[in-house]
């Protein structure tokens, strides 16, 4: 119903002033702000406004305000054929409102105006959007179905998918959206609701209805609940038949009517009425709900005191087709339906009416109050102040960022594992095969292609192949299915369809269940996604790991590849019961292992703003601060931005991409040498403030004895900061590591902190004795690997360049080359290129999985890689006067003066540097990190272009947080 404040003073009405319809047709002026741009209401003005109307209209305009009627939303010339018909109906009948189908947003905003400014009274345009605007407007938010925003248990989502449809339906002139379906799911093979329902428990779907109406009606479009008094149990679709429902009405008082009382507790503004008959409920008649005034007037309007709007399901459906449109229009009428959506012919149901009025079949009051209620639907969304719609609107409201960002987020909420939450998702390590069958229920020759693009993009270096089988081509596909999948390494199954289309032809179905279990048992890994109704899940050999998506939307398939290949937290509940073994509610909870690539506002970050990172290091390149970078920024388990810039050298045309690998030089210390040592002192096998000398003897000469663990971390040991090893005749590791050994003291360890590399490879030294591992080894087994950074470790020196790495220094003066895939380090380099100072080469690609892993507390797929406390001890500044910045391993942000991490971020950040020009920055208090690779060394160390760089690239980053958003956030 239309909510109403409190009613002021009586005599306010008559200050209103009102359109006069003798007067000329309204011309598009600029819009007046609407008044109530975040919930439908029916203030004093609007109810004086559609009195005022109604007292001035005529019996025949009174008539023509009864009927809605389609109109194309499809581009056309103004004189085309489709859109003069419209525009004839609106000036000839002056009826009171359009529906929508097929088109595109602008195309449809604009010849909204043209309607609005044709018709005499402003009409009231609908469209159906159970799925978002997108669902009939191409390059517009389509949202997931309401049983996947269901699957999410999350009414604060269908809420938000509410507001979003709400925002893009004003943008393109829509005032009433022809949602939320409000019918129980029932009957799991139902030809025509299924995956639009929200669910088969009355409560569960009352609760969305709720949600999703309040949504859209504090987002400015008039709600519509339907189909009443429900169409969820049905065995047939009334657009081509009516289907006929025997239950009694305690059942249908239990199940449902239950969703639509929410929508009419939250105040729903409309109702739209099944084609279903109910017999045992109307008298014993067979007749469609639409023309039983039992169920209208009866059950709607009187016992459920429902007092808006109540309209038609369209009348050239087959399900209320008994008898001519005029007799239909007229029994709808008496029945209690206020508005007639497209009749198959409105010339003759009008002249029909009007009969009825002179005849006295309809007293022209129940026209008025009719009439009335249409009036007050249009004045509630504002339509008596502002009738037009900016085209400027569409532009900024349709498909814009955070409801793209809201509708992933939604998508992914839905996304529902079936079975252990320890089913491995599909690995991405590299070499791997992953065959894909797809089947469909229709001959859709790529139907599979988007997800197959999705899978590729986040397996880049696994070999896919795929299979689509439709009904007619199973037998033929059959030899080529299990020969693929005895070959691949894992096979992921793709369904398609609704309930109906498989279970209506049950050979066909019989034979897609044959295929599915063949193909299991000949695999070694079988996944399936089930890309529309849940139901199909009973058809799946319980083998495969199955995520059921609930449709195959973009955003539906952007969650499903996400969750399949591990870079999303899979959490939904199935809405339904699907069978004994797959009862509602079933669905595990699996965290992420890695992160996702996702739009920056969905996390609470500026997308635009970070679109400034482009020109900051296009800028430096072109300043010759380094000839290429790569950048990765995120929050919250999402990757916002990953993107290369330049080339490898300033004469190359090798471009860098995320997946180029740098030589990440000091930053092997925090990646590699302190990670290894986090992870030894959680296991009690190294304690921080035991002598060095404990772990590795030969280090504990030359007074160095009673040096601690935690001292070689924190740069405080009283080592030297450094010694070019190379030019003193030193060619192996061992001779590197018993210099450093027999190095007597700089200064007292513990009085101060001098950054040295000596304590990162001896840390590294150690890590190797007490795993009983070499060290690249051990980083590797235990780090890299488990976080699926394939392409991180180090790399033997003297083999020459590998393209595969970025270049760095053109070395003049020791190794007399351009080095590129050898460690640059000096030191390094003569260890054979393993060390716990440098030596690491790594991509950003590779970085966002242990950023990330970081970010979260050190949690990988919601199991501990690292404890949040040991985190939290190893990046915290050991000295709380700040006379130096030094955590465990880690550096933290200077309190004052210059700092890598820039101005903006918080005063508990964390990071490190690296000489070749990388870097990594956390802030924890926002979940937030930033990666920097450059090769700022080509082709000379003595360039220092990158200083200023990489604060100004951070405070970038940080900047892209609003005020709002600038809070610890999880997925």
């Amino acid at each position: 119903m239309i909510r109403r404040p409190n009613t002021l003073a009586a005599g306010l009405a008559v200050l209103v002033a009102v359109v006069s319809l003798a007067g000329c047709l309204p011309q598009p002026t600029p819009p007046v702000p609407d008044p109530f741009p975040d919930r439908i209401r029916l203030d004093d003005a609007g109810e004086a406004w559609a009195r005022s109307t109604l007292a001035n209209l005529t019996l025949e305009q009174k008539v023509g305000q009864l009927f809605s009627i389609p109109a194309p939303g499809v581009f056309a010339a103004s004189d085309a054929p489709q859109h003069r018909r419209v525009l004839e109906l609106v000036r000839d009948l002056q009826v009171g409102g359009v529906i929508f189908f097929q088109g595109s947003p602008l195309a449809q905003a604009s010849f909204v105006n043209d309607l609005q400014q044709a018709s005499a009274i402003p009409l009231l345009v609908s469209q159906d959007m159970e799925t978002g605007a997108g669902m009939r407007l191409s390059g517009a938010t389509r949202l997931p179905s309401a049983m996947a925003i269901a699957a999410s248990r999350n009414p604060d989502l269908a809420y938000l998918a509410g507001r979003v449809t709400a925002a893009e339906a004003r943008a393109v002139g829509v005032r009433q959206v022809l949602a939320p379906v409000a019918d129980v799911n029932a009957n799991a093979g139902n030809p025509v609701i299924d995956t639009r329902s929200f669910s088969d428990q009355p409560d569960l779907a009352a609760t969305m209805v709720d949600a999703f109406v309040r949504g859209l009606q504090q987002g400015g479009t008039l709600a519509t609940a339907k189909h009443f008094p429900g169409h969820g149990a049905t065995s047939r679709d009334s657009h081509f038949s009516m289907p006929v429902l025997t239950i009694d009405a305690a059942r249908l008082d239990s199940v449902d009517l239950v969703p639509f009382r929410a929508a009419i507790s939250a105040g729903v503004a409309s109702v739209m009425t099944a084609h279903v008959a109910y017999p045992n409920l109307d008298g014993g008649q067979r007749r469609p709900a639409t023309l039983s005034a039992p169920l209208v007037r009866g059950l709607l309007r009187d016992s459920l005191q429902f007092d808006g709007l109540i309209v038609s399901d369209a009348l050239n459906m087959a399900g209320v087709r008994q008898g001519t449109p005029g007799s239909i229009a007229v029994d709808a009428l008496q029945a209690g339906v206020d508005m007639l959506m497209m009749s198959t012919d409105i010339r003759a149901a009008r002249r029909a009416i009007l009969r009825a009025v002179d005849s006295g079949d309809l007293a022209e009051s129940m026209l008025d109050d009719k009439v009335l209620r249409i009036l007050q639907a249009k004045a509630a969304a504002g339509l008596h102040r502002s009738r037009f719609t900016p085209l400027d609107d569409v532009r900024r409201d349709v498909a814009n960022a955070e409801q793209r960002a809201l509708n992933a987020r939604i998508a992914r909420a839905g996304i529902t594992l079936l079975g252990d939450s320890t089913a491995a998702p599909v690995s991405d390590e590299p070499g791997r095969s992953v065959y894909v069958l797809a089947l469909s229920d229709r001959a859709i020759s790529d139907r599979h292609e988007p997800f197959l693009d999705l899978l590729r993009e986040r397996l880049p270096e696994t070999s896919i192949s795929s299979t689509l089988v439709s009904p007619a081509g199973i037998g033929d596909a059959q030899a080529e299915a299990l020969r693929e999948a005895r070959a691949a390494d894992e096979v992921i199954i793709l369904a398609y369809g609704s309930a109906p289309a498989w279970r209506l032809r049950p050979q066909t179905s019989a034979r897609f269940r044959t295929l599915m279990r063949r193909v299991e048992q000949v695999s070694s890994a079988t996944h399936a996604v089930i890309f529309g109704t849940p139901y199909l899940a009973n058809d799946v050999p319980p083998g495969a790991t199955t995520y059921l998506a609930y449709g195959d939307g973009p955003a539906e398939q952007h969650a499903a590849a996400d969750a399949i290949t591990g870079r999303a937290r899979v959490s939904g509940k199935a809405p339904v019961t699907i069978s004994e073994s797959i009862p509602l509610g079933a669905g595990a909870d699996r965290r992420a292992r890695y992160p996702r690539d996702a739009i920056a506002e969905e996390v609470g970050m500026d997308g635009m703003a970070l679109e400034g990172i482009a020109s900051l290091l296009e800028r430096a390149i072109d300043d010759r601060a380094f000839p290429g970078a790569a950048v990765a920024v995120g929050r919250a388990g999402a990757v916002t931005h990953m993107a290369g810039y330049g080339t490898h050298t300033y004469d190359s045309q090798t471009r860098i991409t995320p997946e180029s690998s740098f030589d990440l030089a000091s930053l092997t210390k925090v990646i590699a040498t302190t990670t290894a040592v986090m992870q030894l002192y959680e296991q009690g096998r190294i304690e921080l403030d035991a002598p060095a000398s404990l772990y590795l003897h030969d280090f504990g000469r030359n007074g160095k004895e009673s040096i601690t663990i935690r001292q070689l971390l924190t740069h405080t040991a009283g080592l030297t900061p450094f010694k070019p090893f190379y030019q003193m005749g030193l060619r192996s590791r061992g001779r590197v590591l018993q210099a450093i050994y027999n190095e007597p003291l700089a200064y007292e360890p513990g009085t101060e902190s001098k950054y040295s590399d000596f304590g990162p490879i001896v840390l590294a030294e150690i890590v190797s004795r007490v795993s009983g591992l070499g060290f690249a080894t051990y980083a590797s087994r235990h780090i890299f690997e488990p976080l699926g950074m394939w392409h991180t470790g180090f790399r033997a020196v003297g083999r020459g360049a590998q393209p595969d790495a970025v270049p760095t220094e053109d070395d003049r003066y020791f190794r007399y080359r351009v080095l590129q895939g050898e460690v640059h380090d000096e030191n390094a380099w003569i260890m054979g290129g393993t060390a716990g100072h440098a030596g690491l080469f790594s991509s950003v690609s590779d970085l966002t999985r242990f950023a990330s892993m970081m970010a979260s507390g050190g949690e990988v797929e919601g199991r501990p890689f690292l404890r949040p406390e040991t985190i939290r001890l190893f990046t915290t500044a050991i000295d709380s006067t700040r006379t130096h910045t030094r955590a465990l391993g880690w550096d933290t942000k200077s309190p004052e003066g210059y700092s890598s991490a820039g101005q903006s971020f918080g005063p508990r950040s964390f990071g490190h540097t690296g000489f070749t020009g990388t870097s990594i920055w956390f802030d924890p208090d926002v979940g937030l990190f930033v990666i920097l690779l450059t090769n700022r060394v080509y082709p000379t160390r003595d360039n220092r272009g990158h200083i200023p760089v990489r604060p100004a690239l951070a405070d970038l980053v940080r900047n892209t947080l609003n005020a709002a958003e600038a809070v610890s956030v999880t997925d």
